[in-house]
């Protein structure tokens, strides 16, 4: 099927694709028989349940989930105990209450030591394709104006703009360098917002015969919006942003597989399609450098990826839509030769703030915590805390040392202020300085 017929585009939100509700088993990508069991552990994980409940759980309509129903009630799985609720439309059996009976048990045990998976239903594999292929292609161009907006809150250079404005024009790869505490990560998650309008994400994948969830909480932000008509297995979410640090693993780039739970987690690219795929600390992952890009780079450049379905004894295609962003503070040919820099298409270095940019991000940082900005205060800081002791700007530090400058303040029960005296305390606090000898010897 085809993206185009997949997606009916809503008037007042063009550019998102709403996946019709299907009308049918077929047109639900899914068997009646894998509906029907699903059903029956929803009524066993949750009791006696209203039909239409099990029908706003599963996320299908009643007309399919009732055939599931009656195959159910017929095979002795499940009982009706009466109109429970008030009857939808014309139709009276989504108002009675299912309980599963004692047979009904016995086979939601057995499908439980199979899968446990009782969420919603899950989406076939080629219509999520379709989709995700739809929703990945975004006309939103990327001017200078939009990219100012969405990092005004952080105070840079107009070179990092200049630099990372085209790269998400072109939705291409973006390796992020420079010194450490200077908003790369926050810069790249700002990123997101400026990849397209919200997405259709699906709660989970049908994929020969496998359920592989997708949806994540920790990853997707639902949106709350009227909506029209639509397959309700897909959650409209913001452009996600995956975010993995030094705890990645091989293993978290590919499908994982829980034995007692029977179903698979999708692997942090799939769910970051549609959005940003951050890669913070690049180079200080469990998995080398070198073998974290030589993982990824066929996604980067075929648009697409394999994932192994080891219990199905198969490896599907999936779509790579996202934009990678690799961030880090080590210098790049530490990390990786001129051969693999070349597959990360653009290179944008974030430096140290100036001595003038300092001051902006001091000022704004005194305004959002209600303390009077003074810049005779920032030059001694300058000056006595970082010329003199050859210690470079970062862009993270004027919030870092108000906020140990409010603190001692109101231990020492004073008005807090840019003196210098409370400039020293809270600079001696956060700065750590080894190399001078243990006064107490």
């Amino acid at each position: 099927m085809s993206a185009a017929a997949m997606a009916v585009s809503a008037p007042q939100r063009a550019q998102i694709g709403f996946p019709p509700v299907p009308q049918s088993p077929k047109e639900a990508g899914i068997p009646a028989s894998f509906i029907a069991d699903l059903a029956l552990k929803v009524i066993y994980y949750n009791g006696a349940m209203l039909g239409r409940d099990v029908a706003r759980h599963v996320c299908l309509p009643w007309n399919i989930v009732s055939d599931s129903l009656k195959f159910l009630s017929d095979e002795g799985y499940v009982s009706t105990t009466g109109i429970r609720g008030t009857v939808g439309g014309s139709e009276f059996a989504d108002g009675l209450q299912y309980a599963i009976s004692r047979t009904g048990r016995e086979r939601a045990k057995e499908l439980i030591e199979v899968n446990q998976y009782a969420g919603p239903a899950p989406v076939p594999l080629d219509v999520y394709i379709a989709v995700a292929r739809h929703q990945g292609r975004s006309s939103n161009p990327v001017t200078h104006q939009m990219l100012r907006a969405a990092l005004d809150h952080l105070v840079l250079p107009p070179s990092v703009l200049n630099r990372l404005g085209p790269a998400l024009g072109a939705r291409q790869s973006i390796f992020l360098y420079g010194p450490p505490g200077n908003g790369k990560s926050s810069i790249a998650e700002a990123c997101a917002a400026l990849l397209g309008d919200a997405i259709f994400v699906p709660h989970a994948l049908y994929v020969k015969g496998e359920v592989i969830r997708v949806f994540d909480p920790m990853h997707h932000r639902p949106v709350s919006t009227d909506l029209p008509a639509h397959d309700t297995r897909w959650a409209l979410c913001a452009r996600p942003v995956v975010r993995a640090g030094g705890e990645l693993t091989g293993r978290e780039l590919e499908l994982s597989f829980d034995p007692r739970m029977g179903f698979f987690e999708a692997s942090l690219q799939l769910k970051a399609n549609g959005g940003l795929f951050l890669v913070d600390d690049f180079g200080r992952q469990q998995l080398s450098p070198q073998d974290l890009l030589n993982r990824l780079i066929v996604p980067l450049e075929a648009g697409f990826d394999y994932l192994n379905i080891g219990r199905a004894g198969t490896t599907v295609m999936v779509p790579f839509t996202e934009v990678l962003i690799l961030s880090t503070n080590l210098k790049p040919k530490d990390l990786v030769d001129e051969a693999f820099l070349r597959r990360i298409r653009y290179k944008v270095e974030v430096p140290n703030p100036s001595v003038i940019e300092y001051g902006r991000i001091f000022r704004r940082v005194c305004d959002s915590i209600g303390l009077e900005y003074d810049p005779a205060a920032v030059n001694y800081l300058v000056e006595e805390h970082y010329r003199k002791a050859s210690r470079p700007l970062h862009g993270c530090e004027p919030r870092d040392i108000l906020d140990h400058l409010v603190h001692a303040a109101s231990y020492f029960g004073v008005e807090p202020r840019l003196t210098p005296e409370l400039l020293d305390h809270a600079v001696s606090a956060y700065f750590a300085n080894f190399d001078d000898p243990d006064p107490t010897v």
